[in-house]
């Protein structure tokens, strides 16, 4: 399967680019966080997010959207940085009407798609046994996706797959899976890292410009550098 990657939109149009090529993948995966730009201003970032939807409406079967922590933020009303207060009720009122197209994560092929990572403390404290039930989870028991602490950017092994970070990802992460996350910002490029015989794919940076390609056939990996 092919897989093409887009973490962590806020407010960017760089997704565009791996829509145009569509036919070329069999998924095209949105890792979360649409909203909260530093850079875009208001209504484009919206718009932006209501084209992302569109297009899933439009393919449902080869476009998933992931929540991220800015978005639940919203939607489960937690507020985190960067939070829009002259914008909340259009934003809510957004998530609120298509929360049925998106998802905490996707499974494929053992590897697990989501905004920070899955660890196994964390579906322990959610009495949960298998990834697989996850989304389910989130629509009856909302409260297991919030931020946990103390630490304030979500360095605990009992974070949830909305927050973690990698470093505690790494030291807990479930046995049997590949991931691949946005969320964390890395320096320059996409980094892979490879531990216990799965591999983990970090996906975003701090300029928010490239996309990454996984191949779960042939397990090749590729960035793109968009800009």
């Amino acid at each position: 399967m092919k897989i093409a990657i887009i973490p962590d939109i806020h407010g960017s149009t760089y997704w565009r680019k791996a829509v145009n090529r569509i036919d070329k993948f069999d998924k095209i995966i949105f890792l979360g966080d649409y909203f909260d730009s530093w850079d875009n201003e208001w209504p484009e970032q919206i718009n932006n997010v209501i084209d992302i939807i569109t297009i899933k409406k439009q393919c449902p079967d080869k476009v998933d959207l992931c929540w991220g922590n800015h978005d639940t933020s919203y939607y489960l009303d937690e507020k985190c940085s960067g939070y829009q207060f002259e914008h909340e009720l259009d934003i809510k009122t957004l998530f609120n009407e298509n929360a049925e197209f998106f998802n905490v994560l996707y499974i494929y092929d053992k590897w697990i798609f989501s905004h920070a990572g899955v660890s196994e403390k964390w579906m322990s404290c959610a009495d949960i046994k298998t990834p697989e039930e996850i989304n389910q989870l989130f629509k009856k028991k909302q409260k297991f996706f919030n931020w946990v602490g103390p630490d304030i950017y979500g360095n605990n092994e009992n974070e949830g797959p909305l927050w973690i970070r990698p470093e505690s990802l790494l030291m807990n992460s479930i046995k049997g899976y590949n991931q691949a996350v946005g969320h964390t910002e890395q320096k320059k490029t996409p980094t892979i890292v490879s531990k216990n015989k799965h591999k983990y794919v970090f996906a975003d940076t701090g300029n928010h410009n490239y996309l990454t390609f996984i191949d779960t056939i042939t397990k090749a990996i590729n960035f793109e550098k968009i800009y």
